[in-house]
């Protein structure tokens, strides 16, 4: 049975799609299997996910709140795990979060995880994996576009680390951002320098929500799969979110462990 003392909170984005609770629910089974002592508990950063879903559903409550609800409940060890991709506003949020709940009046301990891309090693290490997690039906010469979500201010560079990280590896690998530049038109450009005629479009994105589903792989005239097919480029589309790839999951869990490994420290 879990110690009613030790806790650990996974924290995603969300997405409103059904379905696409599939990266968290691995994870969160991951996590029971590998701290078995630890309660798990789940919550979404994102607002508007959290209103469609409702506070009451499964996944449908803020960190705040769970956090919050875990100190009246007496645990005092908590690992937090960021189940973003980059150190972004949602991953800020959150530490600013964790960092209020520390010293006098919150937690004995709190750790926070970082999230997939937290660091230049993570970069190298994500580059590297995803090479092994490309579609199988990927002919020589076809490239592979990632789609990113984006934001703003610096913590965007690290999609144009992991860029330079992946061309070292592959140059038939590019990522773009859909919401921050380089954008899909800057990359149209970039394909067509390489001479490609063929793009595998893949989310780098935690779930398979509506970002995946809608804006790079849906019917629509704006989505990533429209535009390359304007562009002249065959396309097809891959959709499965980042977490649902155990090797990229591992790297979150890897994160996960380094916290848990803190708060005994």
């Amino acid at each position: 049975m879990p110690d009613t003392q030790n806790a650990i909170l996974l924290a995603a984005f969300g997405s409103r799609l059904p379905g696409a609770e599939a990266s968290l629910d691995a994870i969160r089974t991951r996590a029971r299997e590998l701290y078995p002592q630890h309660r798990v508990e789940t919550a979404l950063t994102s607002g508007t996910v959290r209103r469609h879903k409702g506070a009451q559903s499964r996944h449908g409550q803020s960190p705040e709140d769970i956090l919050k609800g875990l100190l009246r409940e007496g645990v005092r060890r908590l690992a937090v795990q960021s189940l973003h991709v980059i150190p972004g506003d949602e991953y800020k949020s959150l530490e600013r979060l964790v960092a209020g709940l520390k010293g006098a009046g919150g937690f004995e301990r709190i750790e926070l995880g970082r999230p997939l891309l937290g660091n230049a090693d993570d970069v190298r290490l994500v580059a590297q994996t995803l090479l092994t997690v490309l579609p199988e039906t990927r002919l020589p010469g076809e490239a592979v576009l990632l789609m990113g979500h984006g934001t703003r201010g610096r913590a965007n560079g690290v999609y144009q680390d992991l860029a330079d990280e992946l061309r070292a590896l592959d140059p038939l690998v590019l990522i773009g951002a859909l919401e921050a530049e380089p954008g899909l038109a800057a990359k149209v450009d970039e394909l067509r320098t390489l001479g490609v005629c063929k793009v595998h479009l893949m989310p780098l994105l935690f779930a398979r929500g509506v970002h995946a589903t809608r804006d790079m792989a849906g019917e629509g005239k704006n989505s990533w799969r429209a535009g390359l097919a304007n562009a002249g480029f065959a396309c097809e589309t891959h959709i499965k979110g980042a977490g649902e790839h155990p090797v990229l999951a591992g790297i979150w869990l890897d994160h996960l462990r380094e916290a848990v490994e803190r708060l005994s420290a």
